[in-house]
């Protein structure tokens, strides 16, 4: 399997090593995940009451994804509505592919993305759900949200669907995407008829 990353040419560490990173972890103070946050903070939602509803609930957040990077020939994604939908810049974006993984942030996402339609290879997209299933606690939440695409919508063709899967968590009074992972259909493997239900 191949794997495009920009962390790709860098050494893992071996084995012998990895007790020393879990112990390093481990001890970190209380404040290291929110010290963290805040040098790579998101933009806020919080001085736009017209875009609250969007990350008041895991409807809402799922919606907006998809409305954020569907788009009309000659419009373009909403990614200024698209931002503050994830916990930080560095959210992981990954497309899963048969023979492939590429690993994403947030931004590169939105490169990679632009990068189609500048190209003139993505001149319209519409992405919509069709599926949900979802296990929550606390403040945890997992989601696949099954997916039917379009793209370059005046060209004939089948959609194509597939399943995002999405890690949420909730707070200061909102939803957010620490995560999201996605893979079309495999032709041989069709999606189960459980993931094309609405919990």
């Amino acid at each position: 399997m191949q794997i495009n990353s920009q962390f790709e040419n860098r050494p893992w560490p071996p084995a012998s090593v990895l007790p020393l990173f879990i112990l390093l972890f481990l001890a970190a103070p209380p404040d290291f995940a929110e010290a963290w946050h805040l040098k790579s903070p998101a933009p806020t939602v919080q001085g736009d009451p017209t875009r609250q509803p969007d990350v008041q609930s895991i409807d809402g957040l799922i919606k907006a994804f998809y409305e954020c990077i569907s788009f009309a020939e000659g419009k373009s994604p909403d990614w200024d509505r698209f931002r503050p939908l994830f916990a930080s810049a560095a959210s992981p974006c990954i497309r899963m592919a048969a023979d492939s993984v590429m690993v994403m942030d947030r931004e590169g996402f939105i490169a990679f993305f632009g990068g189609r339609i500048r190209k003139g290879t993505l001149k319209s997209f519409v992405e919509n759900e069709i599926g949900r299933t979802a296990e929550v606690y606390g403040n945890l939440a997992q989601v696949f949200s099954t997916y039917e695409k379009r793209m370059n919508l005046d060209d004939p063709g089948k959609p194509i669907r597939g399943i995002n899967g999405f890690q949420l968590f909730f707070r200061n009074g909102r939803w957010w995407i620490s995560s999201v992972a996605w893979q079309d259909e495999i032709p041989d493997r069709p999606i189960p008829q459980k993931y094309l239900k609405r919990e």
